[in-house]
Order: C-alpha cells, then structure tokens, then sequence
C-alpha cells in the first residue's frame, strides 16, 4: 500500500468535499484517513462509550456487507442521523478494501439525535451544541455529488494499484473470475476449474465471504451490465442479453423481470 500517495489523494478530497475520508481494509480496520483525528461528536461517544464504539463498527461492517453484495457505492445515515457512504476499492477484480467519506449533517436539519447522545454520556447542554456545531454540513442535494467524486477517486485508486491485495482468498479469487468473465457463458464448473478447487469448497467459502451464492452474485453482476446497455445502448433486447451472458433472451427477461419487478423493454421505456 502507498500511504503516502493514498493520504494525498484524501488530502484533495477532503478539500473539496469537507467530508473526513478514510480507506479500509478487507476486515474493515480503518487503515488510512484524513483529517486523521475523528469528527469530534464521533471521537467523543467512542471513547466515552464501549456500545457506542460497537455499535459504530456493527453498522460500517453491515454496510460494508451491502456494498459487497451491489457492487456499487451506498450512501446512509448512521443511527445518530449522520450521512456517510462507503465505496468498495478492488484490484484487478479482487476487494483490497473501502473508501468511506463521512460524518456530516444535512443543512437544515436538526441536531436533536445528537444532542440526546451527548447527554446521556454526560455532557451539559452548551457543551453538547458546541460539539454539533463543528459537524460540517452539506445541502442534501450535494451529497450525491460528492459521493459521485468519492466514487472516481476510489476508482483511481483501483487503477493506479494504490491499494493492491495480499494472497488473494478462494472467495475473492472467485470473484475475480467472475467480474472478468461475467459476460460470457460461464457456469459453476467453469469458475471451479479456473479457480483450481472443488465445486463444494468454492461455493463454501464465496457464501462465507461475502454472503451471498455464486450463482447469486453472477446473475447480479450480469444484471447490472444489462441495465447500463438498456440506458445507454440502442442494441436489440437479444443482444444486450448474449452480451450479458444471459443464455438468451427469455431467460433473461425473466430474471430481469424477478429482479426488477418490470421487463427489460419496460425499463428501457421508462429509461
């Protein structure tokens, strides 16, 4: 990992964002962050509070484990009514980690979650405001903007090996298969092969990683394709299904239509 070169990167973030920015491992330890020091309401309840420090790290964790699932960048509200987001890092199809930005409140809201938490670990009234004034605040229609910059930067991350991978594990080797060569008409026994392990042990260890089936995640990943070429690309709903690795076009309309509640063409009408 180049730390210098990733504290760099967070440094301009921060800048334009004012957003703390802080890159996580697969275990999701934070690793790397700037500023370094915590948003003072943050750093207050984690040292005063073991629950509150558990809880923090119960919810980065299910996040984390939603944006495995997706693949895509999550934004949300922690339980005290902070916004921050979390977007997955890999390297060459394999997670090396996390990019999160947060903790801020949106402008115009109240701050009433947090003043209650202050004071229930003992701070006066005054002390509590002092610290919720200090939280940043953005306009709510600007939060997705800087998650949407967030979102390059991790990808820059990604492409400039920044951030690479120790042994990968046979989950995230799986992964890299299938995010490699999703588009084709790959099943199970052809991950397994490439891999190099037994069907049993490669379908254990991808439902242990990352919480979900191989099957499951190959049909999202090839979901996920198809709906940017819907939005994007005036192919025929046939070829925007062999593209996808879909086998052909029924099959794919009907898990699109299990997914999504709607058919491919009614998608891309709405679209």
């Amino acid at each position: 990992m180049n730390k210098e070169k990733i504290i760099s990167i967070l440094r301009e973030l921060y800048a334009i964002s004012g957003f703390r920015i802080s890159l996580h491992n697969t275990n999701f330890e934070e690793i790397a962050a700037y500023p370094e020091e915590k948003l003072g309401f943050c750093s207050y309840i984690q040292r005063k509070s073991e629950r509150e420090l558990e809880s923090c790290h119960r919810c980065d964790r299910s996040v984390c484990e939603q944006v495995l699932k997706s693949g895509e960048p999550i934004i949300y509200r922690c339980r005290h009514n902070l916004v921050e987001a979390i977007s997955p890092l890999y390297n060459f199809g394999v997670l090396t980690g996390f990019l999160m930005m947060g903790q801020v409140r949106v402008e115009g809201e109240g701050i009433d979650p947090m003043l209650i938490a202050l004071a229930k670990l003992g701070k006066k009234d005054f002390e509590a405001r002092e610290i919720c004034a200090s939280i940043p605040s953005v306009k709510n229609d600007m939060i997705k903007s800087y998650v949407n910059i967030m979102t390059v930067c991790a990808s820059y991350l990604t492409l400039s090996n920044a951030v690479t991978s120790t042994k990968a594990t046979i989950g995230q080797l799986t992964m890299r298969y299938i995010s490699e060569n999703f588009t084709e008409h790959i099943t199970v026994k052809d991950i397994c092969d490439a891999v190099g392990y037994s069907k049993s042990t490669v379908l254990s260890a991808f439902k242990k990683e990352f919480s979900t089936t191989v099957n499951t995640y190959l049909t999202d990943m090839r979901l996920k394709r198809s709906k940017k070429m819907l939005e994007n690309d005036d192919s025929t709903i046939n070829e925007i299904a062999l593209a996808c690795g879909f086998s052909d076009q029924s099959y794919f309309s009907k898990v699109f239509s299990a997914k999504y509640g709607m058919t491919p063409t009614e998608y891309r009408r709405e679209k």
